[in-house]
């Protein structure tokens, strides 16, 4: 069953096109990495999916039911780009996980190494940790699909490291099919299972050990991809 299904997609802003006829597929179980220029309509297309914007033309399906029609939402877990989530919350770290009503499954806490966090307020954690307590709120609901726009801006190396093993964790050991929004391609192909290029007019999707050629693809003959030490 495909997750997501985006067919003959078309949108502008006030005239302006951002996609043009692009067709996307997600199947479920898949990890895929968005990439695209700056400006391609890697957020634009997030919302989409999420049914924060209605494109002027297409079809957009939600595991098989038409996103006009889809009120389960509670199968879709949502990481916001950095700027969207209030970095100085006053409350602490078990407030930030009762923001969607629910509690925190125990499991998640100890895979993702905060369960000791608690009672800490979230504005003194560092960059990496409270990602990982904005995946925990975003799991809360036992989403079937998990989005991420940007999620790793500001975060070290290392930290990004342990974000994407425990995005690659939650996909193999629990099925959440991951849709990642992300400019770190020289660190995507020792994780996903699949690679997402969107731009205006065109989309391509290929396995990461294809990434060059997707990226030639994108960008043209001329760029470089630069590679984090492990």
């Amino acid at each position: 069953m495909k997750a997501l299904d985006m067919d003959h997609v078309s949108f502008s802003y006030e005239g302006n096109d951002v996609f043009r006829d692009v067709a996307i597929h997600i199947e479920e179980g898949d990890f895929v990495a968005v990439i695209g220029p700056n400006g391609s309509g890697k957020t634009t297309l997030i919302k989409i999916a999420l049914g924060l914007l209605r494109p002027q033309e297409g079809r957009i399906n939600l595991f098989r039911t038409p996103i006009e029609a889809f009120k389960a939402w509670d199968l879709i877990g949502y990481i916001p780009q950095k700027g969207d989530f209030e970095r100085n919350f006053p409350g602490s770290v078990n407030e930030v996980l009762a923001l969607k009503g629910g509690v925190a499954d125990p499991k998640t806490l100890k895979m993702l190494e905060i369960e000791e966090l608690g009672k800490r307020r979230f504005s003194e954690l560092s960059g990496g940790q409270q990602q990982k307590v904005l995946i925990a709120l975003a799991l809360s609901s036992r989403p079937k699909l998990l989005i991420l726009d940007e999620p790793t801006v500001g975060v070290d190396v290392k930290a990004l490291q342990n974000f994407y093993f425990i995005l690659k964790k939650l996909n193999k050991e629990r099925g959440v099919t991951v849709l990642l929004v992300t400019h770190e391609v020289g660190m995507i192909q020792s994780y996903v299972k699949s690679v997402l290029c969107v731009s205006r007019d065109f989309s391509c999707k290929g396995k990461p050990e294809n990434l060059e050629d997707i990226l030639k693809e994108a960008y043209g003959k001329s760029f470089d991809i630069h590679h984090h030490r492990h």
